[in-house]
């Protein structure tokens, strides 16, 4: 019998992803669908204007702080929030001071999601190649994750010794 155990805030009805969301310190690779601004119920009860993502997965929208804005600027580049959409995050917990307490809170992670890649095709392009000028080329067009798979190099090295 497993032995899950339940956070008390999963028990209320919020309308957004917070650090309870995630049990057991797991992370969670999100794709972005959009952003936008709305007005949210802050702790004091007013209203606030926030920035809120939505994500492509069945999740919960998440109130984005300038702290995971700014770690999604640096993970993917830009600061356009028109240019996240389709990329993914790595969503996990970390503890902070906040209040005057150290508490759970919801971050994005300081990297990229690992691309798991089929390299069939880059391996078959690699191998259909008959002479080092054409394999070049080839090379080149691979993305950086084809390029870095173990299997394609394998294959690569293997070819190169084969032409050359």
């Amino acid at each position: 019998m497993e032995n899950t155990k339940t956070h008390w805030k999963t028990m209320h009805n919020y309308e957004y992803l917070g650090a309870y969301s995630l049990e057991n310190g797991e992370d969670w690779t999100l794709t972005i669908k959009g952003t936008q601004q709305e007005m949210v119920k802050g702790q004091s009860g007013r209203d606030e204007s926030c920035m809120v993502c939505y994500f492509e997965e069945d999740a919960k929208g998440m109130i984005l702080n300038k702290t995971n804005a700014k770690m999604i600027q640096t993970v993917h580049g830009t600061p356009y929030v028109e240019e996240w959409i389709g990329k993914q995050i790595v969503l996990g917990t970390e503890k902070v001071t906040a209040f005057g307490e150290t508490t759970d809170a919801l971050r994005i992670r300081a990297y990229k999601p690992k691309v798991e890649i089929d390299p069939t095709e880059a391996i078959a392009r690699i191998e259909s190649c008959l002479d080092l000028d054409e394999m070049k080329k080839v090379w080149k067009e691979l993305t950086n994750d084809e390029r870095n798979n173990k299997e394609v190099l394998t294959a690569k090295n293997n070819m190169k010794n084969e032409i050359a």
